[in-house]
């Protein structure tokens, strides 16, 4: 059900995919759940992303595609 994660660590968020791993690194929270977002566009669904901030605490998000125009 969580194929994507976003993790702050060293000073930046990392998405990571499950499979696929370190996907890339951002500046900030949003940028990276705006990337996931980018991988919803695939097939279409909301993402469920596992979100773990620097102090290790987790939290869930749904991430819906970006809108095509």
């Amino acid at each position: 059900m969580f194929d994507l994660s976003v993790v702050a660590t060293g000073g930046v968020w990392l998405l990571v995919d499950e499979s696929e791993g370190e996907l890339g690194e951002f500046a900030t929270r949003d940028e990276a759940l705006k990337a996931a977002g980018d991988f919803a566009v695939i097939d279409r669904e909301p993402r469920h992303v596992l979100i773990q901030d620097a102090a290790g605490h987790w939290e869930e998000a749904i991430v819906e595609p970006p809108r095509l125009h």
